[in-house]
């Protein structure tokens, strides 16, 4: 495996142009981190995360997940996260590459493959699995396409195919399943996140969420919980603080505009909110980010 991650660093460095780089191969992202940063508060849409140097933490709610050289994570709904990336041993740049799933190219490769029916888990939101040859040589190969920008249209569908058949084959089969059934509790629960995200400054009705989802309301607040490891509130809640953050970053803003701007009836109960998320209140924390280098 250390030649194989020798080469897929190699690549990395050669199209990691800065710290996040889009690709020609849709929904491959580059990530080149030169030097260690404080976390930060992104969006995850469901993805596998892959790291090739250095490590990675993420936090779901309260649940924190590593990734690293031996450990790939995998995200199967919407998700607000903080996350942190750490250089390696020897201080050298954190270089790693996420690839979005297609829901229906993972339905194609799960209708070829049997049903293990002992297989079963409780579906998850986001999780860790071992990182192995097998899975990593396919991996290998999507990043040399990059290389050669006129096969990706024909090639890039076929090895990311082989990519869904080997995380099939290495234990993530039922979420993998769950994410590609739209019955399944992660695609409904997936309906709803995707309600929160288009209308997360409007009110919310958990009612009108369950409906959305095609559950009760019991089943819709058990299963929201145990699959983005969060309730319908603190996922709204993290949403409109994130957006917050944008806009008092993108140009000065008062407190209180903001806060009405991302849904917020209360200023105080804004400010208290972002605080407790980000560690300082709106104004210090925008002169203090604007400050770092």
């Amino acid at each position: 495996m250390e030649t194989i991650l020798e080469r897929m660093c190699e690549a990395v460095e050669r199209h990691a142009a800065h710290a996040r780089q889009e690709t020609a191969l849709p929904g491959l992202t580059l990530y080149r981190v030169n030097q260690a940063a404080h976390p930060s508060h992104v969006f995850y849409r469901p993805r596998m995360v892959v790291i090739l140097r250095g490590s990675k933490t993420i936090a779901a709610g309260d649940a924190p997940f590593l990734a690293d050289t031996s450990t790939f994570l995998l995200v199967t709904v919407d998700l607000p996260v903080c996350a942190q990336v750490f250089l390696d041993a020897e201080g050298r740049s954190h270089l790693a590459f996420s690839l979005d799933i297609d829901r229906d190219a993972l339905a194609e490769a799960m209708a070829r493959l049997p049903v293990d029916e002992s297989v079963a888990s409780a579906p998850a939101g986001v999780a860790t699995a071992r990182m192995t040859p097998e899975l990593l040589e396919p991996f290998a190969r999507l990043l040399d396409l990059l290389d050669h920008p006129a096969d990706i249209s024909f090639l890039a569908p076929l090895v990311i195919q082989e990519i869904y058949y080997r995380l099939f084959r290495s234990g993530l089969g039922e979420p993998l399943r769950q994410l590609a059934l739209s019955g399944s509790h992660v695609a409904q629960i997936g309906r709803a996140t995707q309600w929160i995200k288009a209308n997360y400054t409007a009110p919310m009705s958990i009612e009108a969420l369950a409906d959305v989802a095609g559950m009760s309301t019991t089943s819709f607040h058990r299963h929201f919980k145990a699959i983005t490891l969060m309730t319908p509130v603190q996922y709204r809640t993290r949403l409109r603080l994130q957006e917050a953050r944008k806009m008092l970053l993108a140009e000065p803003r008062s407190a209180g505009a903001v806060a009405a701007h991302v849904g917020y009836d209360s200023q105080s109960q804004f400010t208290r909110d972002y605080k407790r998320m980000f560690g300082a209140p709106p104004a210090a924390d925008a002169a203090r980010t604007a400050g770092a280098p």
